[in-house]
């Protein structure tokens, strides 16, 4: 896959960057999510993900869980991807995105439905087409993640304790 998002800064080459990021993405199926709940108390949980040319994530969960129930009252989260059988004496690379999250309708669900199939072919045992989730077949729903912030950590490409924030726009 290609991304569609511009990514840049100043010190990195473009294509360095975007190597990373996708390397990163297709190593890994799982991600943490962190929301907010109650206005001021942090949350954090796993999600298998999947994710689309312009850095949308979609993830798949039950819709009653404790953030999906945060997310009802603030669409703020923040997500960190990486291996985590990574040894930190050896190169560690991993990703950090903030955004906001929602229950996919419309084209996202399609488009994340067919996402996750590709990506998760077992969930093809329940869910065929993105309106079997309205059946009710399964109690988890579909959810979209638009990031609006990234940050990298490739050390072997990028040098240690280099944290890097990257700027990308469609």
């Amino acid at each position: 896959m290609s991304l569609k998002v511009q990514l840049s800064h100043p010190n990195y080459p473009i294509k360095e960057l975007h190597d990373s990021v996708l390397e990163i993405l297709e190593e890994n199926i799982l991600l943490s999510m962190a929301t907010i709940k109650d206005g001021n108390q942090s949350y954090i949980n796993t999600a298998y993900f999947c994710y689309n040319k312009y850095l949308e994530f979609y993830i798949l969960t039950n819709s009653k869980s404790q953030h999906c129930c945060n997310l009802l009252s603030n669409k703020s989260v923040a997500l960190a991807i990486f291996d985590s059988h990574q040894p930190w004496t050896e190169d560690v690379k991993g990703l950090q995105l903030r955004g906001e999250c929602e229950l996919a309708i419309g084209k996202k669900l399609i488009e994340g439905t067919t996402l996750y199939l590709k990506r998760f072919a077992a969930l093809g045992e329940w869910i065929k087409h993105p309106k079997d989730f309205a059946k009710g077949i399964i109690e988890t729903k579909l959810y979209v993640i638009r990031t609006n912030w990234l940050q990298l950590y490739d050390s072997a490409r990028f040098g240690d304790d280099n944290f890097i924030p990257i700027s990308y726009y469609s």
